[in-house]
């Protein structure tokens, strides 16, 4: 599995190399083009090869200056945001410096979510990210960062040269509003136009713009949306035995049971009493679609087992992982009431049998739990998943649909832990529900959830609302923070030369100052890149020894 995963990283790779240099080619004849430049069109090069496209245009710099009309407002607004841009700037640095640590002390196996195709926050080719909820998100926020920066530029009286979108592969990646570079930088015969304070400003703006739309946006999705959500009852495919009948017959763990023989099934005694011995047809939705499956055999109910403890009673016994127990010393086991409830007459050292959903039985040695008292039952060594109905192979469980929105809301009430967690929610998902990330309400999450309250009459087309929320919310915060880092070209690379610098002009002359402030930034700009370049190859070195 290891091996498959690298190799599909590498042949992602190739892809890309081989579709950068066909487009590369492409873009050398519009490299030195005066014609095309002077259409507003040219291309940009990194380490001499052609790999963007700059479509600019002057239309709309009208619009700018009309924005920017209360100008006492936006340098307000600016000004008191510069602390917040300060702060997230630590915090990412430290979480980046986090991460890599961890990757150099513990190189993680290759996988999707460290795939480089998902290292990339782009719509379509990272598969964590919806294409269309994706790419409309990053617009709003690549509009919304940009008209930032152009209309604070126009506040303090810096000229906008332009304004575009940038594009790599045909696909638009970035836009942009270009300020006259010398009225807010200087240069070596010119000194810039506007001060440190107003440059820091002007160069805050956008991520300053995009945290309040993510704020605006997330409080949303967790306030009114979230809270008329409601749970649907349904069963969901949690396991598939391999070589069972069921895995035959196409089931896959997520599906979603619908119906069973034409009639509802909404909790597991239903399921049960439904199924009979006989073959059944089930209705299932799985990633969109909905089909007719049959399965075999009789039902058979009791508690699913999720694990095995190492060194327990269970493993001695041979008692495998992925089974319903079903029966302890010949007496039912229906749910985890009666688990426990026979569990707790039993005793350390005594054998009991476990007879698992497929028939076999095995002679299980108790042993004492842990800090238990002297009249507490024996301990067999398991992880326990919850009731269960196994049938042909396949594992079925009630949706924990509940659990799943309890968790949804406390992450807003979570601290800085929650606000970490919610940056990872795409990629992490919400445990033991949606482990493979989680893109928003879409799919078979739709089957499990209802609008209700006064979302109800916006039916199935409430949840695009919820998911258009979540999407700008998470892409304008996770862009906004990314910006923040002190490494040039981003935004905060300039802020935070123009703060150590500023700083160092209080304790040294200005040209020391500024000597030691191009060593400062040189030195956390090498130290982010190489941060990411460390996060993006260390899952390929995860045999090396450090």
């Amino acid at each position: 599995m290891d091996l498959q995963l690298q190799l599909d990283s590498v042949d992602w790779l190739l892809i890309a190399a081989a579709l950068i240099g066909l487009y590369s080619i492409l873009l050398l004849p519009l490299k030195n083009s005066e014609i095309w430049r002077s259409r507003g069109i040219s291309v940009g090069s990194v380490l001499g090869i052609p790999l963007a496209m700059f479509f600019r245009t002057t239309r709309g710099l009208d619009l700018l200056d009309r924005l920017a009309r209360p100008k006492s407002f936006w340098r307000l607004v600016a000004s008191a945001g510069i602390p917040l841009v300060v702060l997230s700037m630590t915090y990412f640095l430290l979480l980046v410096l986090a991460m890599t640590y961890y990757m150099i002390q513990e190189p993680p196996l290759p996988s999707s979510l460290n795939a480089p195709r998902n290292i990339l926050l782009i719509p379509g080719l990272n598969e964590y990210i919806p294409f269309v909820w994706g790419w409309i998100a990053l617009f709003v926020t690549m509009l919304v960062h940009e008209f930032a920066h152009g209309i604070l530029s126009r506040v303090e009286g810096v000229r906008v040269k332009s304004m575009g979108i940038v594009a790599v592969l045909f696909a638009p990646i970035a836009a942009f509003v270009e300020p006259d570079e010398e009225e807010l930088f200087g240069s070596k015969d010119k000194p810039a136009k506007v001060n440190k304070g107003a440059r820091i400003r002007i160069l805050s703006a956008g991520v300053i713009s995009n945290f309040i739309v993510a704020a605006v946006a997330m409080a949303l999705f967790f306030g009114p949306v979230i809270g008329s959500i409601s749970p649907v009852d349904r069963l969901i495919v949690v396991d598939v035995q391999d070589g069972s009948a069921a895995e035959k017959a196409g089931f896959e763990s997520g599906m979603v049971l619908l119906d069973v023989n034409g009639a509802e099934a909404r909790n597991l005694e239903q399921f049960y009493s439904g199924l009979g011995s006989s073959t059944a047809s089930m209705r299932m939705l799985y990633e969109d679609r909905e089909q007719i499956l049959p399965l075999f055999g009789p039902p058979a109910r009791g508690i699913m087992v999720a694990s095995i403890f190492k060194g327990s009673p269970a493993e001695a016994a041979g008692l495998p992982a992925r089974c319903l127990i079903t029966r302890i010393d010949g007496k039912e086991i229906v749910n985890l009431v009666g688990f426990r409830k026979q569990m707790n007459t039993t005793r350390p050292g005594q054998i009991i049998a476990i007879t698992a959903g497929e028939g076999n039985t095995y002679q299980v040695n108790l042993t004492a739990k842990e800090a238990a008292s002297e009249d507490s039952g024996g301990f067999i060594g398991i992880g326990i998943s919850g009731n269960a109905v196994l049938s042909g192979g396949a594992f079925f469980q009630e949706a924990p649909a509940r659990q799943f929105l309890q968790v949804l809301k406390a992450i807003p009430g979570g601290g800085m832990q929650g606000f970490t967690y919610m940056l990872s929610l795409p990629f992490a998902g919400i445990p033991g529900f949606t482990q493979k990330g989680f893109p928003g309400f879409s799919g078979w999450l739709t089957s499990v959830f209802e609008p209700s309250g006064w979302a109800e009459p916006l039916g199935s087309k409430f949840f695009w609302i919820a998911n258009l929320l979540l999407w700008i919310g998470w892409i304008n915060l996770y862009a906004g923070l990314f910006n923040c880092l002190p490494a040039v070209p981003l935004d905060g690379g300039h802020i935070f030369r123009d703060l150590v610098q500023s700083g160092f002009e209080r304790i040294v002359r200005p040209q020391e100052a500024e000597r030691y402030t191009k060593t400062t930034v040189a030195i956390l700009t090498w130290l982010v890149l190489t941060s990411l370049l460390i996060e993006l190859i260390a899952p390929f070195t995860h045999w090396l020894t450090i």
